[in-house]
């Protein structure tokens, strides 16, 4: 049977005043308090890391003092349509790299019924619980906080022994020129996983990151296939892209309701 919107709802903001009262909070003395699996539990201080309320880690969770809920729920509709659209071309069998976008990683929330294997440089995959076909396998390497993504020469050798489907990456900025991120050691992460990328290549980027230009560009037009975006993309620059490049851009509409979407298919526990 599934959960009652309203009862998810209530448990989820009872659980972020205790956050907010208490700083930090523990997966398991939440579940015993709130009669529920540790399971739940997860996905409820999953809900709210989605939202940047908090940083989970491990057996907690603990309170990000600047979060503005109104802004970042915004944000959080469109990456949700994004991610879910992503996920509708992976396939049965695929190999597929993920990088550290949020966004991105966001596609294993979508990922059903599929045997696929996942290749991500992002650690905060292992707070996810995917579908059980899916097996998720990390990169390693150096961690870089409070990103929480894994660079450095021992996650490109990883990558370097792996030949994908599939890639969906995600950047910091995006203009007509192609794409850039802030970090100089995921902008050779990111351009390993596009070189190993035998098949299709995705981009998947709100409007929020449109027209921002970084310093560490890792890839233009040329070489990507698909760009998945948002219907508030600027029109100039996705008519640009559309003229000079082969690139299929794909703009998809905003969740309506985040909260409907994220409890759809969760059970009573």
């Amino acid at each position: 049977m599934k959960v009652n919107k309203k009862i998810v709802d209530k448990r989820r903001n009872d659980i972020m005043k205790i956050i907010q009262t208490e700083n930090k909070v523990d997966v398991l003395k939440l579940a015993e308090q709130f009669h529920v699996s540790p399971l739940t539990i997860r996905r409820d201080l999953q809900y709210w890391e989605s939202l940047g309320a908090i940083v989970r880690n491990y057996g907690g969770a603990s309170l990000i003092q600047d979060f503005v809920e109104n802004d970042d729920y915004d944000k959080q509709r469109y990456m949700h349509a994004i991610a879910k659209r992503a996920a509708s071309f992976v396939e049965n069998d695929d190999v597929i790299f993920i990088n550290s976008s949020q966004t991105a990683l966001m596609v294993l929330e979508f990922i059903k019924n599929k045997r696929v294997t996942v290749i991500t440089n992002n650690a905060k995959a292992i707070n996810y619980t995917p579908d059980s076909l899916v097996t998720v396998v990390f990169t390693g390497g150096e961690v870089r906080f409070p990103k929480n993504s894994m660079t450095g020469d021992f996650a490109l050798s990883m990558l370097n022994n792996i030949t994908a489907d599939k890639c969906f990456i995600g950047c910091s900025g995006l203009d007509e020129e192609g794409i850039s991120t802030e970090l100089m050691k995921e902008m050779l992460i990111n351009q390993t996983m596009l070189k190993r990328t035998k098949n299709t290549r995705f981009v998947l980027c709100d409007h929020h990151k449109f027209g921002l230009n970084y310093s560490f560009r890792y890839s233009s037009f040329d070489s990507i296939h698909v760009l998945i975006t948002d219907v508030q993309a600027q029109s100039a620059i996705v008519e640009a892209i559309e003229q000079k490049y082969m690139t299929q851009i794909i703009r998809v509409e905003p969740v309506i309701n985040l909260n409907q979407e994220q409890i759809q298919g969760e059970k009573l526990m």
